[in-house]
């Protein structure tokens, strides 16, 4: 009876459907609201720190805000009021900035830690940023740092040596297919041809020639940090609190979550393709192929350590380190030889020769190209990629050797103008000096210290100790190979209206990606 007399009172279906739908937006819009307007409430700098960069009546976001835009005046301000460090809000909070005489204690204080800062950085820790989300290259570089980085230093360093001629070949074949062949002038923007360029030699390197010909695939892991940090910038102007609810709104989340969707089948595919091969190879009972990749060697961890790695998202956490850095700083060496053209002569004739003695590309003629190995320090040292490196987050309460304390949670840095700018060590060093670092080898008698790969307190580049980039070894021969073809197969200049100005944001030293120069194509003196 009951149920007779209410069911006339019972909307029907469809209507119950939207007032869910309605109800549930509804909820959205007042939780963000509610996170929102309660959630700005400026981060507390850190005690016993001078703050700079902040003025009076400045919220914690205003500060960030100047300095993103102003970062290299700020940080040149607090190194010339503090000897002890002072602190900035960078984008990730506020930040302790330490003068460089502290290098060699940060770079292997056990409880300093670079994973930390790498999930503070990329919000890999966030919840709901899984694998599945576009997130993966990103929280694979964040968590499993060792493992990738022990990769890098054992595996792939062990592998150069054999891999120089195969690595010459695939250089040549990718500048000619990215760069005009003209014996006229022609115009190229340089920044998005070096990311094509090194997209296809890194992918070479780490997955083999078929992958490195795939087109889908060099767009993917070409743009895939570009887009990151797009999603990680937008997430930024958040509250924490705001983020978990955030994130899913936001269209770069969107946009990775496709490329890392494309990352995942055509990664699957090449794995699968090698499964049929090795299958078919043992039915035949013929020995398989062997591989000397990323691919390969990933798979071999995982049997080895019975350890599960996401090998699509290793992959494009490969690319994350380094297909940007080594566009960046071959674009900024070609711009600074471009401004000092005396250089390229005297590199052209050391090329020159050495592949002339050498008979060609081997270990041995990278070695012997020094003035280039001090062309790429020099150029590396006057325009670093970053303004600040070797960040670390305390795991626990810190006290330096002089007293400088640091507490659970604080974030620490170092800069490179600090380092890297300091005319007790480089005379003149605002002068783009080409072969600065080879007479400091000759002179100095110390080979090791003044290498481009080399890393110590006076340069910082690659950083410093147990962190520094794993793949700067890769890095200088790939650089110095590309360096080698260009140099000798064309003549460069700036296109009228262009220049070599850097764009400076927060810690990001970016060279102008919209700067265009002027190529054209010459007889190479020996035989490439």
């Amino acid at each position: 009876m009951a149920e007779t007399l209410y069911s006339d009172l019972r909307p029907p279906l469809p209507t119950l459907r939207v007032l869910l739908v309605v109800t549930t937006i509804i909820s959205l819009v007042f939780m963000v609201y509610y996170l929102v307007a309660f959630s700005f409430i400026g981060e507390r700098p850190i005690p016993d720190y001078d703050l700079i960069g902040v003025m009076a009546g400045d919220s914690s976001a205003e500060a960030k805000q100047r300095y993103y835009t102003s970062s290299r005046a700020i940080l040149q301000e607090g190194l010339a009021k503090s000897s002890k460090g002072f602190q900035v809000y960078s984008p990730t909070g506020p930040m302790i900035v330490l003068p460089k005489k502290y290098a060699n204690e940060i770079k292997s204080h056990k409880q300093l830690s670079f994973a930390k800062n790498l999930e503070k950085a990329t919000f890999s820790k966030l919840p709901g940023v899984s694998l599945a989300a576009g997130m993966g290259g990103f929280k694979v570089t964040a968590t499993k740092y060792n493992t990738i980085g022990d990769l890098i230093k054992v595996q792939l360093t062990q592998a150069l040596g054999r891999m120089t001629a195969d690595l010459s070949q695939e250089i040549s074949l990718a500048i000619s297919s990215f760069f005009p062949r003209s014996k006229d002038w022609n115009q190229i923007i340089f920044y998005p041809a070096s990311v094509k360029l090194f997209s296809r030699i890194s992918s070479y390197v780490f997955m083999g020639q078929d992958v490195s010909r795939n087109e889908e695939w060099l767009d993917v892991t070409g743009s895939y940090a570009v887009v990151g940090f797009e999603y990680i910038r937008a997430l930024r102007h958040w509250p924490a609190v705001a983020r978990p609810v955030i994130q899913y709104l936001l269209p770069e989340r969107r946009r990775m979550w496709r490329q890392e969707h494309a990352a995942r089948r055509i990664v699957s595919d090449e794995l699968d393709k090698r499964r049929r091969e090795k299958a078919k190879s043992q039915k035949a009972g013929s020995p398989p192929k062997v591989y000397s990749d990323s691919l390969q060697w990933l798979g071999d961890v995982q049997v080895k350590c019975r350890q599960r790695i996401d090998i699509p998202a290793a992959q494009l956490s490969l690319g994350l380190a380094g297909i940007h850095t080594t566009s960046m700083t071959l674009t900024r060496a070609m711009f600074d030889l471009i401004d000092n053209p005396e250089w390229i002569q005297p590199l052209r004739d050391e090329i020159n020769l050495v592949l002339r003695d050498e008979g060609g590309w081997k270990k041995s003629t990278l070695h012997k190209l020094k003035l280039m190995d001090s062309v790429l320090k020099e150029s590396q040292r006057r325009n670093p990629i970053h303004l600040t490196i070797m960040t670390r987050v305390a795991e626990e309460n810190v006290s330096l050797s002089d007293g400088v304390h640091l507490r659970q949670g604080d974030m620490v840095t170092l800069t490179t103008p600090d380092t890297m700018m300091d005319p007790a060590v480089y005379p003149e060093p605002e002068k783009f000096i080409g072969d600065r670092f080879l007479k400091l080898r000759e002179a100095l008698g110390d080979e090791n210290k003044w290498q481009y790969v080399s890393t110590s307190p006076d340069h910082i580049g690659f950083g410093h100790g147990d962190h520094s980039c794993p793949g700067r070894f890769l890095a200088g021969n790939e650089l110095k190979i590309a360096l080698a073809y260009l140099l000798l197969k064309y003549e460069w200049k700036f296109a009228p209206g262009h220049d070599s100005r850097n764009i400076e944001l927060a810690q990001d030293i970016i060279p102008n990606p919209a700067a265009e120069l002027m190529l054209r194509e010459r007889n190479p003196e020996v035989e490439l």
